[in-house]
């Protein structure tokens, strides 16, 4: 739905979350909060809006609104409403980029849950050796990737961008080419895709050449595409006695905390995997 639509919708009248961003039609995040908003039977709803730049002031006019209890931030707003907010929990201040926005009473609070989302599935694989990491792409998931390892402990983190003489390096990373990563995947523990490679709908590119598939071998491999959930990183991966993650858990457990801070209630884990299981193929 466009904001301007949303504004003349009686839905604005009611008490509502928003998921504000452009493009937002592809996203599940109305699928899942709808559901646990069900679930909890509160009187809420979960509405996907597209927003214009031109918008924009009227977008942040409207979280005054007595009916907006709160907000997730899709691309291409997650700085640009970083200075919408009161105040900032100390990992997105860390960040300077929000994807949540908390509504206490009237004052609004500007959360970054992709990091969360990141780690939660590493931690569920219990008691690992995490102590170095490399990940393939730098863009804007990547910096929520390192702020969860290094909270994990990793230490050293390889990252690999198409050109890393051309980047600014404002983290403590090791910025290396594509044609590097081979000689540092058999020292680390963890291989990150946090590149689009291998997603709907060009499901058979992977970051990783075929050729090379074998330096991946006895890491733990996470992918943060989940749409496939299985996607040919993580076939490579498998073929070589590498435990798997994809990106399906990230996805809801960022949902599920955005959600707990919004409504004080757990999410339903187990029926939101269920509903997701079937939406995205394997």
């Amino acid at each position: 739905m466009k904001f301007s639509e949303f504004l003349l919708d009686p839905v604005s009248s009611r008490d509502h979350l928003l998921l504000i961003g452009n493009p937002v039609s592809h996203s599940v995040s109305p699928i899942m909060h709808n559901l646990a908003i069900h679930h909890h039977a509160l009187d809420l709803q979960y509405v996907a809006v597209e927003v214009l730049v031109q918008e924009l002031p009227s977008l942040i006019a409207h979280f005054n609104s007595v009916h907006f209890k709160g907000a997730n931030i899709t691309l291409p707003y997650k700085k640009t409403l970083f200075s919408s907010v009161d105040r900032h929990s100390d990992l997105a201040e860390d960040m300077q980029v929000i994807n949540c926005i908390q509504k206490i009473d009237h004052e609004l609070i500007g959360h970054n849950t992709d990091s969360y989302g990141f780690v939660q599935p590493l931690k569920d694989l219990g008691n690992i050796k995490l102590d170095s990491a490399l990940i393939f792409g730098y863009g804007g998931a990547t910096k929520a990737v390192i702020h969860g390892l290094r909270e994990m402990g990793v230490d050293e983190c390889w990252v690999v961008s198409r050109n890393p003489k051309l980047v600014k390096n404002d983290l403590p990373i090791n910025l290396i080419s594509y044609d590097e990563w081979v000689n540092h995947a058999f020292d680390v523990d963890l291989i990150v895709n946090t590149t689009p490679l291998g997603m709907q709908p060009n499901i058979e590119q992977s970051p990783v050449d075929a050729h090379f598939a074998e330096f991946l071998a006895d890491s733990i491999c996470y992918d943060i595409v989940y749409n496939p959930q299985n996607t040919t990183f993580l076939r490579q991966a498998a073929k070589y006695n590498c435990t798997t993650i994809g990106g399906l858990p990230m996805l809801i457990f960022q949902a599920a905390r955005s959600f707990e801070l919004w409504t004080d209630h757990s999410f339903p884990m187990p029926k939101i995997k269920e509903h997701l299981a079937h939406v995205f193929p394997s």
